[in-house]
């Protein structure tokens, strides 16, 4: 909570008068991260950040919407050397800003941008109706905070990360097909090419956890709240797990949304985004798509269909991966999850029978009926990207052509943050290219990323250490959960939640969210928001019930008959929630994010 000057300067009087009693000399300790604490923050307006701003937001808010640059420490234990920028972008409370606590945001990763955050979650609450319990809910919390989203070093408009080089990569087989020793020689080049490139950054020593713990708790201080109130999703747990380790005395309510398995090391949670896809495949996707067998021709029972999906060869399980349409299962995805198996296996099929592609191309958008709109217009897209897909790379020459090794923003920080965290315990190459295939065997959908481990070439790291789990035990945090996430599955998230005895949890039955925010319910989104707003759930767990998938709702019911929406202006809050999870999703649709 922001600081009362009144207050403030008495205790500062009665500190004075103590001292001057004392009769001591000794000098006071010196701060060493004192220049950057009593540094002030210059806020200016967004302009430079809303080039297109079709909302209008910056007009809307004016001097409510306020971005900044702040200076904090490239190295923590030795602050008196480089500083690094962090840029921050907040959204102050309509009324009495100075008098409220600041909110801020995560959207995982890592490597994740969360600056424009503030921007999406401010204006959604703000969205809130009145006539629902959750909407009333969804205006307290507009009215309650400050909202601030942040670039995390290493990210987007903060002190940048780029890993490039001048090795030559060509593309790899990412399927389980791909164990012959060139193809596994790229995976492993590539790994060691991106240890050797990401850091030749004098920078890259500094991007992990710890040091963005550290950042955020420099920011609490320079926006004058005592503690931190947070969400974090997906790595934006790992983060706050971290957070509330560190500094357990200044954690404040914390939501967690689809959590990382901190019990363990960051190295097993990335294997685990690759368990999580087969497991949700297995007992969430196909029970589904059997259930609606009349619609999609997969097959009638759960192992039928799962028996499809294994009949897909090769080519068609690499273009499923490129695809990524299957490694999530939001109930607004599953549509085109649906569609893209049933693309692949219709794909297969006609392979089988020595068709070509461009009659295979003609034959999936002219012959195949699925007597369901939404499904069948998501069936025509999957099966053009399916053969297009196909096409490119059945080209002469594809897996040998090759380019200059380069890592997107988001990679290069992913890959730096996950070496820098915590050792490599095993560091076998042969015992990762295993496990990266072994992984790969359960489903055609599942690709031989673990295979690539740069961190097997990663140099020694700082001297900092992950907070165990005692240091959490206190933590006033709550876990929000959905039961078939695929990047960050229930089973990590449960294994981490029973070591903590403070902890609450919102687990959501039968559905396949990574990310629950604004979920719509009032059991789940009345018992997260209520934590925020100081009011933790007395149930250590509380089980909500997932919502109705598009298929399974009653027709009335599917087109919004009788319902009450959350919302006063639904398109709106709609477009802004979909910005936010656009946000979101690219924080966890790449290779072995998060």
């Amino acid at each position: 909570m922001s600081k009362n000057p009144l207050r403030f300067a008495l205790v500062s009087a009665l500190a004075a008068l103590v001292a001057g009693c004392g009769g001591s000399d000794a000098p006071q300790p010196v701060d060493p991260l004192a220049r950057y604490k009593n540094q002030t923050v210059q806020w200016n307006d967004c302009s430079a950040y809303l080039e297109q701003d079709p909302e209008g937001y910056a007009r809307k808010l004016g001097p409510r919407l306020q971005c900044a640059q702040v200076q904090v420490p490239q190295d923590y234990q030795n602050p008196d050397a480089a500083a690094v920028m962090v840029s921050i972008m907040r959204v102050r409370a309509a009324q009495a800003p100075d008098k409220k606590p600041h909110l801020f945001f995560n959207p995982g990763g890592p490597g994740g941008d969360g600056q424009f955050l503030a921007l999406y979650f401010s204006q959604v609450f703000a969205l809130g109706s009145a006539q629902t319990a959750v909407g009333r809910k969804y205006l307290e919390m507009d009215a309650s905070y400050n909202f601030v989203g942040f670039s995390p070093r290493g990210v987007g408009d903060s002190t940048n990360l780029l890993c490039a080089g001048n090795q030559r990569v060509s593309p790899a087989l990412e399927s389980q097909w791909g164990v012959a020793p060139d193809n596994v020689r790229k995976l492993t080049d590539h790994a060691l090419f991106t240890a050797t490139n990401c850091q030749k950054n004098p920078v890259a020593a500094h991007i992990h956890t710890d040091a963005t713990a550290r950042d955020m708790d420099l920011m609490r201080h320079l926006l004058g709240d005592e503690k931190l109130h947070y969400y974090g999703m997906s790595y934006g747990t790992w983060l706050g797990f971290w957070y509330a380790g560190l500094f357990p005395e200044r954690a404040g309510p914390m939501v967690l949304d689809s959590n990382m398995n901190f019990s363990r090391s960051i190295h097993e949670a990335s294997a685990g985004s690759k368990q999580g896809q087969a497991l949700t495949f297995n007992e969430f996707i196909a029970p589904y798509a059997a259930r609606h067998d009349d619609l999609l021709g997969l097959g009638s029972t759960a192992a039928l269909v799962k028996a499809n999906l294994q009949s897909v060869g090769r080519d068609v399980a690499e273009a499923l991966i490129a695809l990524n349409a299957t490694d999530r299962a939001e109930a607004n995805l599953l549509t085109d999850y649906l569609a893209t198996l049933k693309a692949a296996v219709e794909t297969q099929r006609l392979l089988d029978h020595n068709r070509t592609l461009e009659e295979i191309s003609d034959i999936l958008q002219k012959d195949i009926h699925i007597p369901n709109e939404p499904l069948a217009a998501a069936f025509k897209r999957a099966a053009q990207r399916m053969v297009a897909t196909l096409q490119a790379k059945a080209t002469p020459g594809y897996y040998e052509a090759s380019q200059p090794f380069y890592l997107s923003n988001m990679d290069s920080v992913f890959e730096t943050v996950l070496c820098n965290d915590e050792p490599l315990l095993d560091k076998n190459q042969d015992h990762w290219v295993q496990k990266g295939f072994a992984l790969a065997q359960a489903l055609p959908i599942v690709s031989n990323a673990v295979a690539r481990q740069p961190c097997l070439h990663w140099k020694e790291r700082k001297a900092y250490t992950k907070p165990g789990m005692a240091a959490l035990q206190s933590a006033s945090v709550l876990m929000l959960q959905s039961q078939y996430d695929v990047p960050t599955p229930s089973a990590g998230a449960m294994e981490t939640f029973a070591q903590l005895p403070a902890a609450r949890m919102v687990y959501v039955e039968n559905e396949g969210g990574h990310g629950l925010v604004f979920y719509g319910t009032e059991c789940v989104d009345l018992t997260v928001y209520e934590h925020l707003l100081g009011q933790s759930p007395a149930a250590r767990q509380t089980t909500c019930q997932g919502k109705p998938l598009a298929l399974d709702e009653k027709p009335a019911k599917a087109q919004g008959a009788g319902q009450v929406s959350h919302f006063s202006d639904p398109e709106r809050a709609e477009r802004l929630y979909q910005r936010l999870r656009q946000g979101l999703d690219a924080s966890a649709r790449s290779g072995r994010w998060f």
